[in-house]
């Protein structure tokens, strides 16, 4: 798994696999998750990385061992 940060855009790309992506599909809440052509997720883009990890982190201090939950709108 590899991870890229534009912070001109302010956007998160993980690779899941080295495969290339044929089509994505916005899941809500400014995450992207890109597909191959067989369907198997290859990437994850989050829009707005520094909200969400900061959400994220939060979560995870004030509730530690509780699943981190992506918020699901804007």
């Amino acid at each position: 798994m590899k991870s890229k940060y534009s912070k001109e855009v302010d956007v998160l790309l993980i690779k899941i696999q080295d495969k290339k992506p044929a089509f994505g599909e916005d899941i809500g809440g400014g995450v992207i998750v890109h597909y191959d052509k067989n369907r198997t997720p290859v990437e994850i883009e989050i829009l707005g990385a520094k909200r969400h990890l900061a959400e994220w982190v939060e979560q995870a201090l004030v509730s530690p061992g509780k699943p981190i939950v992506a918020a699901t709108s804007d």
